[in-house]
Protein backbone atom coordinates (compact mmCIF):
# COMPACT_ATOMS: atom_id res chain seq x y z
CA UNK A 1 0.00 0.00 0.00
CA UNK A 2 0.95 3.55 -0.30
CA UNK A 3 -0.08 6.39 1.38
CA UNK A 4 -2.05 7.84 -1.52
CA UNK A 5 -4.33 5.39 -1.48
CA UNK A 6 -8.13 6.39 -1.59
CA UNK A 7 -10.22 5.94 2.44
CA UNK A 8 -13.16 4.85 2.27
CA UNK A 9 -14.65 4.52 5.80
CA UNK A 10 -18.31 3.69 6.28
CA UNK A 11 -20.51 3.68 9.42
CA UNK A 12 -21.80 5.42 12.40
CA UNK A 13 -21.58 8.98 13.63
CA UNK A 14 -23.42 9.58 16.53
CA UNK A 15 -23.02 11.25 19.99
CA UNK A 16 -21.58 9.30 23.02
CA UNK A 17 -24.15 11.19 25.99
CA UNK A 18 -21.93 10.07 29.38
CA UNK A 19 -23.23 10.58 32.78
CA UNK A 20 -21.52 13.40 33.86
CA UNK A 21 -20.01 15.43 31.03
CA UNK A 22 -21.64 17.32 27.80
CA UNK A 23 -22.60 14.68 24.64
CA UNK A 24 -19.15 14.11 22.92
CA UNK A 25 -18.69 13.41 18.85
CA UNK A 26 -18.52 9.45 18.56
CA UNK A 27 -18.96 6.18 16.65
CA UNK A 28 -16.06 4.00 15.77
CA UNK A 29 -15.88 4.52 12.09
CA UNK A 30 -16.27 8.39 12.92
CA UNK A 31 -13.44 7.91 15.41
CA UNK A 32 -10.48 6.43 12.66
CA UNK A 33 -11.94 8.79 9.71
CA UNK A 34 -10.95 11.61 12.74
CA UNK A 35 -7.61 10.54 13.58
CA UNK A 36 -6.92 9.89 10.13
CA UNK A 37 -7.23 13.17 9.12
CA UNK A 38 -5.07 14.57 11.64
CA UNK A 39 -2.58 12.21 10.55
CA UNK A 40 -2.60 13.79 7.04
CA UNK A 41 -4.49 10.55 5.37
CA UNK A 42 -7.46 12.20 3.98
CA UNK A 43 -10.62 9.43 4.69
CA UNK A 44 -13.71 10.15 3.06
CA UNK A 45 -16.69 8.94 6.02
CA UNK A 46 -19.60 7.57 4.14
CA UNK A 47 -22.04 8.00 6.73
CA UNK A 48 -25.65 10.10 7.54
CA UNK A 49 -26.57 12.40 10.34
CA UNK A 50 -30.40 14.12 10.77
CA UNK A 51 -31.66 16.82 9.80
CA UNK A 52 -31.34 18.39 13.34
CA UNK A 53 -28.77 20.57 15.57
CA UNK A 54 -26.72 17.50 16.63
CA UNK A 55 -26.18 16.90 12.74
CA UNK A 56 -25.18 20.31 11.60
CA UNK A 57 -22.53 20.40 15.06
CA UNK A 58 -21.26 17.12 13.48
CA UNK A 59 -21.03 18.58 10.38
CA UNK A 60 -19.30 21.85 11.39
CA UNK A 61 -17.01 19.92 13.39
CA UNK A 62 -15.84 17.66 9.97
CA UNK A 63 -15.49 20.91 8.28
CA UNK A 64 -13.48 22.62 10.71
CA UNK A 65 -11.26 19.40 11.12
CA UNK A 66 -10.77 19.79 7.05
CA UNK A 67 -12.82 16.10 6.79
CA UNK A 68 -14.25 15.43 3.51
CA UNK A 69 -17.98 15.80 4.05
CA UNK A 70 -19.33 14.97 0.49
CA UNK A 71 -21.02 11.92 1.51
CA UNK A 72 -22.63 12.27 4.92
CA UNK A 73 -25.84 12.33 3.99
CA UNK A 74 -28.51 14.79 5.53
CA UNK A 75 -31.50 12.52 7.00
CA UNK A 76 -34.58 14.36 7.07
CA UNK A 77 -36.93 11.46 8.77
CA UNK A 78 -34.39 9.99 11.10
CA UNK A 79 -32.62 11.59 14.24
CA UNK A 80 -28.73 11.68 14.21
CA UNK A 81 -27.16 8.81 16.15
CA UNK A 82 -27.01 8.82 19.67
CA UNK A 83 -24.86 6.40 22.91
CA UNK A 84 -25.99 6.41 26.19
CA UNK A 85 -22.80 5.66 28.03
CA UNK A 86 -22.53 4.22 31.60
CA UNK A 87 -19.96 2.56 33.65
CA UNK A 88 -19.65 -1.06 35.15
CA UNK A 89 -16.39 -1.63 36.95
CA UNK A 90 -14.30 0.72 35.14
CA UNK A 91 -15.41 -0.65 31.70
CA UNK A 92 -18.13 0.92 29.46
CA UNK A 93 -21.66 -0.13 28.82
CA UNK A 94 -23.30 1.12 25.94
CA UNK A 95 -27.42 2.23 25.19
CA UNK A 96 -27.10 2.11 20.81
CA UNK A 97 -30.61 4.09 20.20
CA UNK A 98 -31.93 2.46 17.22
CA UNK A 99 -33.17 3.94 14.10
CA UNK A 100 -30.82 6.33 13.81
CA UNK A 101 -29.62 8.34 10.78
CA UNK A 102 -26.36 6.28 10.34
CA UNK A 103 -29.12 3.30 9.60
CA UNK A 104 -30.34 4.61 6.66
CA UNK A 105 -27.28 5.02 4.33
CA UNK A 106 -28.79 5.17 1.25
CA UNK A 107 -26.75 3.71 -1.46
CA UNK A 108 -27.85 5.89 -4.55
CA UNK A 109 -25.63 7.52 -2.38
CA UNK A 110 -22.56 6.46 -2.39
CA UNK A 111 -19.34 7.66 -4.31
CA UNK A 112 -17.97 5.18 -6.81
CA UNK A 113 -14.27 4.56 -6.66
CA UNK A 114 -11.79 4.15 -9.28
CA UNK A 115 -8.77 2.05 -8.94
CA UNK A 116 -7.11 0.59 -5.74
CA UNK A 117 -8.09 1.54 -2.69
CA UNK A 118 -9.13 0.58 1.03
CA UNK A 119 -12.61 0.63 2.54
CA UNK A 120 -12.64 0.27 6.47
CA UNK A 121 -16.11 -0.56 8.27
CA UNK A 122 -17.29 -1.82 11.69
CA UNK A 123 -20.79 -4.25 12.57
CA UNK A 124 -22.81 -1.91 14.16
CA UNK A 125 -23.97 0.21 11.45
CA UNK A 126 -25.13 -3.06 9.53
CA UNK A 127 -28.14 -4.02 12.03
CA UNK A 128 -30.42 -2.17 10.09
CA UNK A 129 -31.47 -3.39 6.24
CA UNK A 130 -30.83 -0.06 4.02
CA UNK A 131 -27.34 0.59 5.79
CA UNK A 132 -25.97 -3.44 5.54
CA UNK A 133 -27.39 -3.52 2.16
CA UNK A 134 -25.30 0.03 0.95
CA UNK A 135 -22.44 -1.83 2.78
CA UNK A 136 -22.90 -5.05 0.65
CA UNK A 137 -22.70 -2.87 -2.43
CA UNK A 138 -19.64 -1.11 -1.02
CA UNK A 139 -17.82 -4.37 -0.66
CA UNK A 140 -18.33 -5.30 -4.80
CA UNK A 141 -15.99 -2.25 -5.38
CA UNK A 142 -12.94 -3.61 -7.70
CA UNK A 143 -9.21 -3.13 -6.54
CA UNK A 144 -10.30 -3.09 -2.53
CA UNK A 145 -8.34 -4.00 0.74
CA UNK A 146 -11.10 -4.22 3.27
CA UNK A 147 -10.41 -3.97 6.86
CA UNK A 148 -12.89 -5.40 9.09
CA UNK A 149 -13.52 -4.13 12.92
CA UNK A 150 -15.63 -6.09 14.78
CA UNK A 151 -17.35 -3.97 17.10
CA UNK A 152 -19.92 -6.51 18.65
CA UNK A 153 -22.43 -5.09 20.77
CA UNK A 154 -25.95 -6.58 21.98
CA UNK A 155 -28.20 -7.13 20.65
CA UNK A 156 -26.88 -5.29 17.50
CA UNK A 157 -25.06 -8.56 15.71
CA UNK A 158 -25.58 -11.72 14.17
CA UNK A 159 -23.36 -14.64 14.11
CA UNK A 160 -23.60 -16.14 10.39
CA UNK A 161 -23.52 -12.59 9.03
CA UNK A 162 -20.87 -10.98 10.78
CA UNK A 163 -18.58 -14.34 9.87
CA UNK A 164 -19.81 -13.83 5.88
CA UNK A 165 -18.44 -10.56 6.21
CA UNK A 166 -14.99 -11.13 7.63
CA UNK A 167 -14.62 -13.70 4.68
CA UNK A 168 -11.78 -12.93 2.84
CA UNK A 169 -10.46 -9.23 4.50
CA UNK A 170 -7.43 -8.11 3.76
CA UNK A 171 -6.95 -7.60 7.84
CA UNK A 172 -9.38 -8.37 10.46
CA UNK A 173 -8.86 -6.41 14.04
CA UNK A 174 -11.24 -8.16 16.93
CA UNK A 175 -10.91 -8.55 20.90
CA UNK A 176 -9.80 -11.75 22.29
CA UNK A 177 -13.66 -12.60 22.95
CA UNK A 178 -14.78 -11.39 20.02
CA UNK A 179 -12.71 -14.26 18.31
CA UNK A 180 -13.57 -16.93 20.90
CA UNK A 181 -17.57 -15.81 20.07
CA UNK A 182 -16.81 -16.18 16.47
CA UNK A 183 -14.52 -18.89 16.47
CA UNK A 184 -17.86 -20.55 18.38
CA UNK A 185 -15.06 -22.13 20.80
CA UNK A 186 -16.31 -25.13 23.39
CA UNK A 187 -13.97 -23.54 25.56
CA UNK A 188 -12.11 -20.97 26.47
CA UNK A 189 -8.34 -21.04 25.62
CA UNK A 190 -6.20 -22.72 28.69
CA UNK A 191 -3.86 -20.31 27.47
CA UNK A 192 -1.96 -17.49 25.26
CA UNK A 193 -0.83 -20.76 22.99
CA UNK A 194 -3.98 -21.67 22.92
CA UNK A 195 -5.53 -17.96 21.82
CA UNK A 196 -3.20 -17.96 19.24
CA UNK A 197 -4.02 -21.48 18.11
CA UNK A 198 -7.52 -20.59 17.94
CA UNK A 199 -6.70 -17.19 15.87
CA UNK A 200 -4.60 -19.30 13.45
CA UNK A 201 -7.53 -21.23 12.73
CA UNK A 202 -9.98 -18.55 12.34
CA UNK A 203 -7.92 -16.78 10.34
CA UNK A 204 -7.56 -19.71 7.68
CA UNK A 205 -10.80 -21.36 8.05
CA UNK A 206 -11.99 -17.22 6.73
CA UNK A 207 -9.54 -16.50 3.90
CA UNK A 208 -8.33 -13.36 6.08
CA UNK A 209 -5.17 -11.95 4.99
CA UNK A 210 -4.11 -10.56 8.04
CA UNK A 211 -5.80 -10.79 11.86
CA UNK A 212 -5.44 -9.03 14.60
CA UNK A 213 -6.62 -9.43 18.18
CA UNK A 214 -6.49 -7.17 20.89
CA UNK A 215 -6.38 -7.74 24.71
CA UNK A 216 -6.42 -4.42 26.76
CA UNK A 217 -3.35 -4.12 29.10
CA UNK A 218 -1.76 -7.15 27.65
CA UNK A 219 -1.05 -6.05 24.14
CA UNK A 220 -2.14 -7.39 20.76
CA UNK A 221 -1.17 -9.81 18.17
CA UNK A 222 -1.23 -10.29 14.80
CA UNK A 223 -1.34 -13.63 12.81
CA UNK A 224 -0.19 -12.74 9.37
CA UNK A 225 -0.80 -14.18 5.60
CA UNK A 226 2.20 -16.73 6.15
CA UNK A 227 -0.13 -18.00 9.45
CA UNK A 228 2.95 -16.14 11.54
CA UNK A 229 2.60 -14.68 14.79
CA UNK A 230 3.45 -11.04 15.15
CA UNK A 231 3.06 -10.07 18.91
CA UNK A 232 4.26 -6.66 21.06
CA UNK A 233 3.02 -5.72 24.33
CA UNK A 234 4.38 -2.17 25.50
CA UNK A 235 5.84 -2.09 29.23
CA UNK A 236 3.42 -1.03 31.94
CA UNK A 237 3.19 2.88 32.25
CA UNK A 238 2.05 4.68 34.96
CA UNK A 239 -1.23 6.88 33.43
CA UNK A 240 -4.89 7.60 34.73
CA UNK A 241 -6.98 5.84 32.88
CA UNK A 242 -9.85 8.38 32.85
CA UNK A 243 -12.16 6.26 30.18
CA UNK A 244 -11.58 3.79 27.21
CA UNK A 245 -14.25 4.47 25.28
CA UNK A 246 -12.50 4.86 21.48
CA UNK A 247 -9.12 2.68 22.29
CA UNK A 248 -10.04 0.21 19.81
CA UNK A 249 -10.71 3.18 17.02
CA UNK A 250 -7.40 4.67 18.20
CA UNK A 251 -5.65 1.28 17.56
CA UNK A 252 -7.66 0.92 14.47
CA UNK A 253 -6.50 4.22 13.04
CA UNK A 254 -2.70 3.26 13.63
CA UNK A 255 -3.28 0.11 11.98
CA UNK A 256 -4.34 1.62 8.60
CA UNK A 257 -1.58 4.39 8.98
CA UNK A 258 1.09 2.17 8.89
CA UNK A 259 -0.58 0.28 6.68
CA UNK A 260 -0.41 2.82 3.79
CA UNK A 261 2.94 4.00 4.93
CA UNK A 262 4.67 0.41 4.45
CA UNK A 263 5.32 -0.03 8.35
CA UNK A 264 6.51 -3.41 9.93
CA UNK A 265 3.85 -5.38 11.70
CA UNK A 266 5.76 -5.16 14.44
CA UNK A 267 5.90 -1.15 14.52
CA UNK A 268 2.35 -0.80 13.47
CA UNK A 269 1.58 -2.75 16.83
CA UNK A 270 3.82 -1.33 19.31
CA UNK A 271 2.59 2.45 17.89
CA UNK A 272 -0.96 1.72 17.67
CA UNK A 273 -0.94 0.74 21.53
CA UNK A 274 0.77 3.92 21.99
CA UNK A 275 -1.59 6.01 20.41
CA UNK A 276 -4.44 3.68 22.55
CA UNK A 277 -2.87 4.56 25.32
CA UNK A 278 -2.72 8.08 25.15
CA UNK A 279 -6.40 7.99 24.29
CA UNK A 280 -7.99 6.20 27.90
CA UNK A 281 -6.26 9.13 29.48
CA UNK A 282 -8.96 11.62 28.19
CA UNK A 283 -12.69 11.56 27.80
CA UNK A 284 -13.89 10.77 24.60
CA UNK A 285 -13.08 9.24 21.90
CA UNK A 286 -11.07 11.94 19.89
CA UNK A 287 -8.95 15.03 20.19
CA UNK A 288 -9.48 18.49 18.89
CA UNK A 289 -5.77 19.67 19.28
CA UNK A 290 -3.82 19.28 16.65
CA UNK A 291 -0.52 19.39 18.70
CA UNK A 292 -1.27 15.83 20.18
CA UNK A 293 -0.68 14.50 16.67
CA UNK A 294 1.38 16.83 15.49
CA UNK A 295 3.58 14.97 18.54
CA UNK A 296 2.79 11.45 17.64
CA UNK A 297 3.89 12.46 13.95
CA UNK A 298 7.27 13.89 15.37
CA UNK A 299 7.33 10.89 17.78
CA UNK A 300 7.26 8.24 14.95
CA UNK A 301 9.10 10.75 12.12
CA UNK A 302 6.39 11.33 9.83
CA UNK A 303 6.44 14.43 7.48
Amino acid sequence: MNECLPIYIFGEVLFDCFPDSEPMLGGAPFNVAWHLQAFGANPRLISAVGADDGGQQILAKMQQWGMDTQSVIVDAQHETGRVDVTFADGEPQYDIVLDAAYDHIDQRCLPVPSGEHLLYHGTLAARCTTSRESLGQLRTWPGQKAFIDVNLRDPWWELDWVRSEVHGGHCVKLNRQELILLSAAEHEPADQEALKVLARNFRLANNIANLIVTQGADGAFLVDEMGDIISHSLPPQARTVVDTVGAGDAFSAIVILGMLNNWQWETVLERAQQFAGFIVTQQGAVSDNPAIYGDFKCLWGMR
